[in-house]
């Protein structure tokens, strides 16, 4: 009985603990399915590695985003979904973690199961036994995609704006923008085109990773309807997405293109300004059929906003450029013009320089002067720089450019010569001339004109314009009293367009050239007229006094003749000195004449004087300090030489106030027993003397100086100053004095 009963409570035990351990089993079971459901549901890609670094388990969020099965990513295989790129430095920093047994992390791209690579933070922590040796490896890869585009963009945006405020060229700015875009999406190509108004097409801007061939191939293809992506973008003006360019009508005129360079979508987007006019196109090209996501997006929407603020920066700061040089032009020219009139110098060195100053503000070949000949629409050659040399018409001219006129009746010339719009002309080749007239914001292409539009003594001068080079004319009304009075001629070795705020700014150097010619011309009436009236009051003069004093010096000598016949001497003496008298009082009255032009100031004072009031009246009310000091007894000089010494004086006074930027202005004037000497001095910023100067000033004191017998002499550098010296024979002076 108690054996039985024994052996039922064992049995019963064994029964117990049987159902005890299964249920521990199920319990263990259920705890492993939970904690790998946990495992595989967290949101975050989650894996285990062996002590030796080799993939034991991967949760399911890890497969589902690589698409690689257990199977293919244990052991070493996940290596395939790492960037190859990435791969070696990864590997790397792991197997320096194994070895040094520190947990760590870093950043790599992984591969989705669509092929799309995004970064991920890799982070790894060891699990250590009780004696503290390595039984595991956890790690966790968090996406960080949109957080490291976000920082690329950032910091690409910053760098671009330095280069944009510190003046970096265009092209270097542009080729910066499709770099930045090429680190945020490595496996895309990119371009930016730039809209040409004149010619309605786009040109090259960047396309660091297009091959240069395909980038020739689309330089200056015309926007349109249908028109590729970009093309279109630009004709719409408003983003043109091409997910395949197989089946996109917008391409058909362009599949074999996109072929060759194996594109096969092309997203377009429109540059705009702040205006909303085009400035150019942004565009990202892939190799396989696609459309863009949120952040294919927002990328293009920085992009393009930094493109068009560099664009437009660009723009405006050539256009400040190009004012600054046309005001430093334009204040030149005039200055100079003033300095002809003032002078009386030569009017054809006047026009020259000003045409000197257009090829200098534009980098220009050559520059020619087109007049309206005063009876008709024709246009006559004037005047040219050509190979550096200046010719007129009234001078040396080649003699294919002599007696050149354009065709009057052609309606291009004629709509140009009736309206004053400006006109580029591009010599293409021979007989080939094409025309482009101005009209509103833009230049529109009117003709083709060939060799019947052209007057045959036209045609040896177009290919003597071919022979220097010059492809592009730039003309440019010259307007007197709203009047077409001729045309500037710039002329280009390069193909060029201008923008329309080019085109204003050398209408206004054209205008300046029409003042300096109309001066000029003036200046030229205005001498004859004072030469007739000189020439008139000489004539007077000669009259009233050498006229008669001659004729009083006959009749007394012809008296002497008689006298003498009769042996009458003494009355023949009185007869000679009467006649000597007469002939000196005609000469006195004859210099009198003569010095009739003679500065008031000298005729009233002493040239010591007259200078010192001249320097007190200039110099009033400037930061010149300005002193005239006198050594020696002042004497008296011929009058030509005191007008010339106050000319030099006034010469040398208007450069410091003009140029100088002096505080201190000396002048010596110093008689002695062999010389006369008047030295100027200031403490102004100088110049180089060798240099050659297009002014008249310094040539018209030497002439003076070299007209008085004298010597003048020019001490000067950048910096330091100028003195200028003009030193006169005092024995010069005697020989002028009166008998």
């Amino acid at each position: 009985m108690n054996a039985q009963l024994e052996e039922t409570v064992d049995a019963a035990v064994k029964v117990g603990l049987l159902r005890n351990e299964s249920m521990a089993e199920d319990a263990l079971r259920r705890g492993e399915d939970y904690l790998r459901l946990t495992i595989d549901t967290i949101p975050v890609l989650a894996w285990c590695s062996r002590p030796d670094g080799s993939n034991e388990f991967l949760n399911q969020r890890w497969l589902d985003y690589t698409g690689l099965t257990i199977e293919e990513a244990r052991g070493w295989g996940w290596k395939v979904a790492i960037h190859p790129d990435d791969l070696p430095q990864l590997l790397d920093v792991w197997e320096g973690l194994l070895a040094s047994g520190n947990s760590g992390e870093l950043e790599a791209r992984l591969r989705r199961a669509d092929g799309v690579y995004r970064w991920f933070l890799f982070r790894v922590e060891p699990l250590r036994d009780a004696q503290g040796t390595i039984v595991k490896w956890y790690g966790t890869n968090t996406d960080i995609d949109d957080r490291k585009r976000a920082e690329t963009l950032l910091a690409g945006e910053n760098q671009i704006l330095e280069m944009v405020a510190t003046g970096k060229p265009l092209g270097v700015i542009l080729d910066g923008l499709c770099r930045l875009v090429d680190n945020l999406s490595s496996d895309s190509l990119h371009s930016i085109l730039l809209f040409d108004p004149n010619g309605n097409c786009l040109r090259r801007g960047a396309g660091p990773r297009f091959p240069e061939a395909f980038m020739a191939a689309v330089d200056g293809i015309e926007i349109g309807p249908c028109v590729g992506s970009c093309g279109t973008a630009a004709y719409r003006k408003e983003q043109v997405i091409v997910s395949d360019i197989e089946t996109s009508p917008l391409w058909a005129n362009y599949l074999e293109l996109a072929r060759a360079y194996g594109l096969r979508a092309g997203w377009s987007t429109p540059i705009l300004s702040s205006d909303g006019s085009v400035l150019g196109t942004f565009a990202i090209y892939w190799r396989e059929p696609r459309s863009p996501g949120p952040h294919h997006q927002q990328i293009i929407k920085q992009i393009t906003h930094l493109t068009a603020v560099a664009i437009e920066r660009k723009r405006s700061a050539e256009s400040l450029r190009a004012s600054e040089l046309l005001a430093r032009g334009q204040l030149d020219a005039l200055t100079h013009t003033l300095d002809a009139l003032a002078q009386e110098s030569d009017p054809d060195r006047l026009l020259e320089h000003v045409l000197r100053t257009i090829i200098e503000q534009w980098g220009a070949h050559s520059v020619s002067v087109w007049d309206r000949e005063p009876n008709g629409d024709g246009l006559e050659l004037f005047a040219m720089i050509e190979d550096g040399r200046f010719q007129t018409r009234s001078g040396a001219m080649h003699p294919a450019a002599r007696r050149t006129t354009l065709v009057q009746d052609h309606p291009v010339w004629r709509e140009m010569l009736h309206t004053g719009l400006h006109a580029v002309v591009e010599v293409i080749d021979l007989p080939i001339v094409r025309v482009r007239v101005g009209s509103g914001r833009n230049a529109i292409w009117r003709e083709v004109l060939d060799d019947g539009d052209w007057a045959p003594a036209l045609m040896n001068f177009k290919a003597h314009l071919r022979e220097l080079g010059v492809h592009t004319i730039l003309f440019v009304p010259m307007l007197v009293a709203g009047r077409v009075a001729g045309f500037i001629g710039i002329r280009f070795t390069l193909k060029r367009d201008f923008r329309q705020e080019e085109i204003e700014l050398t209408r206004a150097l054209a205008h300046q050239a029409t003042l300096a010619i109309q001066l000029t011309r003036l200046s030229v009436q205005s001498r004859q007229a004072a030469v007739t009236a000189e020439r008139n009051r000489m004539a007077r003069d000669i009259h009233d006094t050498l006229a008669q004093g001659l004729t009083g010096v006959i009749v007394q000598l012809e008296a002497v003749e008689e006298a003498m016949s009769r042996n009458q001497a003494v009355k023949a003496s009185g007869h000679l000195d009467r006649a000597g008298e007469l002939a000196r009082e005609s000469l006195r009255e004859a210099r009198r004449s003569v010095q009739a032009l003679r500065p008031q100031a000298l005729e009233e004072k002493q040239l010591s004087e007259a200078l010192n009031d001249l320097i007190e009246r200039m110099t009033s009310g400037t930061i010149v300090h300005a002193e005239l000091t006198l050594q020696g007894e002042q004497q008296k000089l011929p009058p030509e030489w005191e007008t010339d010494l106050l000319r030099i004086g006034q010469e040398v006074l208007t450069n410091v106030l003009r140029h100088a930027r002096a505080s201190e202005f000396n002048v010596l004037l110093v008689f002695d027993g062999r010389e006369i000497r008047l030295d100027l001095r200031d403490n102004g910023c100088g110049f180089d003397p060798q240099r050659r100067h297009e002014g008249f000033g310094l040539q018209g004191m030497r002439e003076r100086a070299e007209g008085m017998g004298g010597q003048l002499t020019i001490q000067s550098a950048a910096g330091k100053g100028t003195a200028i010296s003009i030193v006169l024979p005092v024995a010069n002076a005697a020989e002028l004095e009166e008998p």
